[in-house]
């Protein structure tokens, strides 16, 4: 009798573990998927239509794949058609953007005072945040003349390339930021900074002086300028308030002050603006 109670125990015991295994099994096929989802959506983003091979090669899945995850977005409204045949971000994604817009804090200060800064310039205003290994940008106000550079909401771009990017690997903790640089950084122009010890020193500059001016480091001829604001819903607490523009229009040392003095400017309304509410 006491060995068949020890079997029971011990089919017990492994019915069990072979649930628990299902169980994380299922949880991380669940993950994979909702992962999955998240990539093919990035993957529209910034684009008017997609075809099913850009978006495939995008998020380096079989394009069967990616159709299947398509339909069931599509069935959401996550994804749309175009009248070409290709896929756009659908209309579910506009009214979350929408919330996520008004229910920020931060995000809601700065539209008057980006607005302000993006015609005083007459170039892109830009709010930017860490995002894992990369900074997204959260909001922004195009440029309105005809030759104007933009990155859009939800765009995502390094964080050792460009004036908002280093503006904040420059004030995240040492540690975290020695993680990112150690990880062999990309040469994306001829200007872009990729050794370690040189981004450092950078990083050492930018939180002296206090705001970071770069010059096609990541798009040729762009130019670039950010200052870090204060940022309570920032990973560590800070976020890059940004211009960006052609540098055929910011080549002088005057340029260059002028549009430091804007961005100075625009962090300050948005500082007294936040202390208000």
């Amino acid at each position: 009798m006491a060995r068949v109670t020890s079997i029971v125990k011990i089919i017990y015991w492994g019915l069990r573990r072979m649930v628990s295994m299902i169980e994380i099994t299922d949880t991380l096929s669940k993950m994979q998927s909702q992962e999955r989802s998240f990539s093919i959506l990035r993957a529209l983003g910034g684009h008017p239509s997609r075809t099913l091979t850009e978006i495939a090669t995008d998020v380096e899945l079989p394009k069967p794949t990616v159709l299947r995850f398509l339909r069931s977005l599509e069935g959401g409204s996550w994804v749309t058609r175009t009248p070409g045949g290709g896929y756009a971000l659908g209309p579910a994604i506009l009214g979350l953007a929408g919330q996520y817009l008004s229910s920020d804090a931060v995000i809601v200060a700065a539209t008057g005072p980006m607005m302000r800064l993006r015609d005083a310039l007459g170039e892109t205003a830009t709010l930017s945040r860490a995002s894992g290994a990369s900074r997204t940008c959260v909001q922004e106000f195009p440029s309105t003349q005809s030759l104007r550079l933009v990155l859009g909401i939800g765009e995502t771009g390094p964080l050792h390339a460009g004036a908002s990017g280093l503006v904040v690997l420059a004030h995240m903790p040492a540690v975290r930021r020695a993680q990112i640089l150690a990880d062999a950084p990309a040469r994306l122009t001829d200007r872009t900074i990729t050794s370690p010890d040189a981004l450092e020193s950078e990083c050492e500059r930018i939180r002296v002086q206090g705001w970071s001016f770069t010059h096609g480091q990541r798009t040729i001829g762009a130019a670039a300028m950010a200052v870090p604001i204060e940022d309570p819903a920032a990973e560590w607490g800070v976020s890059a308030l940004g211009v960006y523009g052609p540098e055929t229009r910011c080549r002088s040392v005057a340029d260059e002050q002028r549009w430091l003095d804007a961005l100075t400017q625009c962090a300050a309304e948005i500082k007294a603006v936040i202390g208000a509410t």
